[in-house]
């Protein structure tokens, strides 16, 4: 199933790992960097656009995005995989390789 984005809406997964509701860092050494919850959306995360409302003119699929902390909805599922949306006018930076947060 596909699904596409409406308005200025921008459909997201994110660049890290994303386990329950917790971002999963590691360290480039591959120590994974433990996260409270108090610094869970205290930083931009990064993202990669699968779908990108017909309002949208910046962005496109496939593109990477950084998108401002916290500005970004649950989670919801599509057979095993995981999305979440955001608005354009939430998106910081795009960028055609993928940035890490830590």
């Amino acid at each position: 199933m596909n699904i596409k984005a409406i308005e200025n809406n921008v459909i997201f997964q994110f660049v890290e790992d994303v386990t329950q509701t917790r971002f999963v860092n590691s360290a480039a050494s591959g120590f994974i960097i433990s996260s409270t919850d108090n610094n869970q959306t205290l930083d931009p995360r990064w993202g990669k656009a699968i779908s990108v409302g017909p309002d949208v003119t910046e962005i496109k699929n496939n593109d990477f995005i950084l998108i401002e902390q916290g500005k970004w909805t649950t989670s919801f599922r599509i057979g095993n995989d995981r999305y979440w949306k955001t608005d354009d006018s939430k998106i910081i930076g795009v960028s055609d390789i993928p940035g890490k947060t830590y």
